[in-house]
């Protein structure tokens, strides 16, 4: 086969020569001035800026001779000195970027891509010759280099993902990610990065502050936790999501969730967005930022459960409210986001009698099949990620997988096949907490990210700065109070001290038995072959 395609490929050179040799001369000509003028044409489009500056150059010097081309040259190279003198940080943002992404693209990647393409075997043959894919553009990121590259027909996307390893190689790089864009069949991304500034821990990131208008910007399907490996900051989606954080002991699950409020701590004291804190580890990790959360409970594990299954009671209640008039939830004083953080899942859902583990499960089951529509949001946390351990776990709809003890449980966490991929959770070494792998909507690639640290006194004074102003009722009722964490490193404790309410609004009664839970057959099955408390099969009596 590759013999004929050769054969053809001569054939179809030696027919064109014959042709060509065939042409009489003033034929020839205008021909060739003509594919020319083509190719000419073609490049000025494909590089108008390198074009513009090649005509202004030539202009300059055919005009006004060579002190005026002297002089073109000259003047932006003094212009950008002074303002490299002058203004420092607006030339780093606007000029800075542009020279880097010049010489990326054409003295980097650009004098070596084809030899690249060629020995990583990279290349579509078709009557022209070889074909390679050609980069459309270059952007320079603090830790990385992405590369927008035309993929040829006969080639796809996958191609180039399978040749990650030798482009890291041919490139020097620490690692290489390939990825399509969303919404351009034919194109990809190849990311090339250099440095590795996920080593040192990244710090807490600022609380968002108000902009001239008054108004503080929260956006809830973009929450800045921490970094990624390109140096770019790493956001979950929280509205209409629930997450699911998965790492051994120590693995920095705290910072993920520390790092979730911090942000939204303007919402919170305003009242637009409310947290349920349940705390297995007797208070350990919550406690410390106890006047944050609306309800919090960190005892027992039947306490634990009982404030589960009102969250969903209450869910159910403004679910019958809202029906009918609204199809998209969105967060307001009436309606806040309601956001639910339990710490250990596997307390409630596997450790705990089997009374309170089936109450656990029917109550998570609830939550997360309807909350996000009506603005419930668990997220979750877990060591052990297994399906005994956390049945529900394919109801969590953005996963997060940490420091993993074993290759398994990173598939188990970010799908099948995701290790495969360079999802490389159980490397993470206890060195590094709040270092893992996610994944986003566009790329199938998971990407490694570091979760931002919070330490314990800027966790006290964003709780004493951004407690919730106005408080239900059904939020101040007596819950035992959990003895708060004087300091997570070591352990020291002091007295908690619930936030005082300054407004008291009385909920309306719901009749929450009308109200059917949207359950997946599978949890209803699972929990109705679940002995009962009495040891009897569950079943009622003829």
């Amino acid at each position: 086969m590759a013999k004929r395609m050769v054969a053809t490929q001569v054939y179809r050179e030696s027919m064109g020569q014959r042709l060509w040799d065939a042409m009489p001369l003033v034929v020839q000509i205008p021909v060739a001035v003509g594919v020319g003028a083509y190719r000419v044409i073609k490049l000025a489009v494909q590089h108008p800026r390198t074009t513009g500056v090649v005509a202004t150059l030539g202009t300059a010097g055919l005009v006004g001779g060579r002190w005026a081309l002297a002089g073109v040259v000259l003047a932006p190279v003094v212009a950008g000195v002074v303002w490299r003198i002058a203004w420092p940080v607006s030339f780093k943002q606007r000029v800075t970027p542009r020279i880097l992404r010049w010489q990326r693209r054409w003295i980097r990647y650009g004098r070596r891509w084809d030899r690249w393409m060629t020995r990583c075997k990279l290349t579509v043959r078709d009557h022209d010759g070889e074909v390679i894919p050609g980069i459309r553009k270059v952007e320079v990121l603090p830790a990385a280099d992405r590369l927008l590259v035309d993929v040829p027909v006969g080639m796809t996307v996958d191609a180039l993902r399978a040749k990650t390893g030798e482009l890291a190689n041919a490139a020097r790089a620490l690692a290489c990610r390939v990825w399509e864009v969303p919404g351009s069949p034919g194109e990809a991304w190849v990311e090339f990065q250099h440095t590795d500034i996920l080593i040192s821990t990244v710090p807490a990131l600022p609380i968002p502050q108000a902009d001239e208008s008054g108004m503080v910007p929260v956006d809830l399907a973009a929450v800045p936790v921490g970094m990624r490996e390109d140096g770019t900051g790493w956001t979950i989606p929280l509205l209409a999501r629930h997450v699911l954080v998965a790492g051994r002991s120590r693995s920095g699950k705290g910072s993920l969730i520390w790092s979730v409020l911090r942000y939204l701590a303007p919402a919170i004291r305003a009242g637009l967005v409310k947290v349920t804190g349940i705390d297995p580890k007797g208070g350990m990790e919550l406690s410390i930022g106890r006047p944050l959360f609306t309800r919090y409970e960190a005892d027992r594990a039947e306490a634990m459960v009982a404030l589960l299954e009102a969250e969903a009671d209450h869910m159910d209640c403004v679910a019958l409210e809202l029906a009918g008039n609204v199809r998209k939830f969105t967060p307001s004083m009436t309606h806040p986001l309601h956001l639910v953080i339990v710490d250990e899942l596997a307390t409630l859902t596997a450790y705990a009698p089997m009374d309170v583990r089936r109450r656990a499960e029917y109550a998570l089951g609830r939550l997360l099949t309807k909350g996000a529509a009506v603005g419930w949001v668990v997220l979750g946390c877990v060591q052990e990620p297994s399906k005994d351990i956390i049945p529900m776990r394919g109801l969590f709809t953005y996963r997060i997988a940490l420091g993993l003890d074993t290759p398994s449980q990173v598939d188990m966490v970010l799908g099948d096949g995701m290790r495969d991929l360079g999802a490389l959770a159980d490397q993470i070494p206890l060195t590094a907490p709040g270092m893992g792998y996610a994944l986003s909507e566009f790329e199938k690639n998971p990407f490694r990210v570091r979760a931002a640290y919070v330490d314990d006194d800027q966790i006290r004074d964003m709780a004493a700065e951004y407690a919730p102003i106005t408080t239900d009722a059904n939020d101040v009722e007596d819950i035992p109070a959990a003895p708060m964490a004087g300091n997570r490193n070591e352990g020291q404790a002091d007295e908690a001290k619930r936030p005082e309410p300054v407004e008291v609004v009385d909920l309306e009664e719901c009749p929450p038995a009308d109200v059917t839970p949207v359950v997946p057959d599978s949890l209803l099955a699972k929990l109705r072959n679940l002995p009962a408390a009495d040891g009897s099969d569950g079943t009622e009596a003829a």
